[in-house]
């Protein structure tokens, strides 16, 4: 039980080195900047600096498109295979699940699932010089700039206290989107 747990927490972090890293990469080049991860910690997850030694901090979370996609992205759920589909389609037919229970709309429920995931997050202050980095991790290829203005407004009477901006990073951590 206790290597199942260090296992995890040894995917967890490899993720969250992963997500930092293609964020530092993105942010350096549109930034002009230099930071490189010096630190990796639980509160928040990476302490980063540039060659002036200014210090920039990392929270790193997940999102996802219905709840359980990261579990199934894991190999820990069954929820997106083959034959969970032809379950839910085969439930479908019978009138018992409607069709919309597997759709994911970028202007509905992933909208609605980011915005939760970002409320959750803004209960934290890791302090000055601190970004929140949302990894995407839907197998579609999202434009988060269709929906960066909703968000800002669900934002606008919250406390953000990520002084360096709240960043989505594409699943290929090809593209970062400022959100606010």
């Amino acid at each position: 039980m206790g290597e199942r747990r260090k296992d995890a927490l040894n995917e967890k972090e490899a993720i969250e080195r992963a997500t930092a890293g293609g964020f530092l990469k993105l942010y350096n080049a549109q930034m002009d900047s230099s930071y490189e991860i010096v630190e990796h910690s639980d509160a928040p997850e990476f302490i980063c600096l540039d060659r002036s030694a200014r210090e920039l901090r990392l929270e790193i979370t997940l999102t996802e498109d219905r709840p359980g996609d990261i579990q199934a992205a894991l190999g820990r759920s069954d929820a997106r295979d083959l034959e969970s589909l032809k379950r839910h389609l085969e439930a479908v037919r019978q009138g018992e699940e409607s069709i919309f229970d597997r759709v994911s709309c970028l202007q509905g429920n992933v909208l609605e699932m980011i915005k939760e995931r970002i409320r959750k997050k803004l209960d934290k202050d890791y302090g000055p010089n601190t970004a929140l980095v949302i990894r995407d991790t839907s197998p579609l290829d999202w434009d988060w700039s269709h929906v960066s203005e909703q968000i800002r407004m669900f934002l606008d009477s919250k406390r953000n206290p990520y002084d360096k901006g709240i960043w989505i990073i594409s699943s290929d951590k090809d593209r970062i989107f400022q959100v606010l």
